[in-house]
């Protein structure tokens, strides 16, 4: 039985903490068993020899190395190649988008005035071929500088790399458009 992360988590936490947790129990939840024992480690271990204070040292040991596998696991999975966050912008859905939510983690900047993005969409449908998502800063609401194009399956979720100009103060926001050739693109997403 697979344990359901809304029945493990509940309500506790923000929707960015949320869905980082979320990554980490998909990746514990699609690990495979471990492999069967050889035939000289299935013997009991002759525990009843430790003492009271092995026993507590034994136990602190292994939650520190548990810790540090989670931290790397978490750091590695949510921030892959390094990325170094410099601030957060939470997108909330708009239109016929309004379930949907997204987290843009941005960069510091670059020695070539550019600041890498890592965007996670939650709840954005997968669009018909042909079709794509675009994230735009704005100005005055209006999109002005394009940072990328993408996809989402069909879960809806997605995390995506882009890229946007290290000088982010001359813009107002951003918004991520559903673009359809034949048709105008329509907003679905904005901070």
């Amino acid at each position: 039985m697979t344990p359901d992360f809304d029945e493990l988590v509940g309500d506790d936490g923000s929707p960015e903490e949320r869905d980082e947790l979320r990554g980490v129990h998909e990746l514990l939840v699609s690990a495979s068993p471990p492999p069967p024992l050889d035939p000289p480690l299935r013997r009991s271990p002759r525990i009843h020899s430790l003492s009271p204070r092995s026993w507590t040292i034994a136990a602190a040991g292994l939650a520190a190395a548990a810790a540090v596998a989670i931290g790397i696991g978490i750091g590695s999975t949510l921030e892959p190649g390094g990325f170094q966050t410099g601030f957060t912008r939470p997108m909330h859905g708009v239109g016929s988008g309004t379930a949907a939510s997204a987290l843009i983690k941005v960069g510091k900047e670059d020695g070539n005035g550019n600041r890498a993005l890592l965007m996670n969409v939650r709840g954005l449908p997968a669009l018909s071929r042909g079709a794509w998502y675009e994230l735009y800063l704005t100005k005055k609401g209006k999109p002005v500088v394009p940072c990328g194009i993408f996809q989402t399956g069909p879960s809806g979720n997605a995390q995506v790399s882009m890229n946007a100009p290290a000088d982010l103060a001359e813009y107002d926001g951003w918004i991520v458009t559903a673009v359809a050739p034949g048709h105008r693109p329509r907003v679905l997403l904005s901070t």
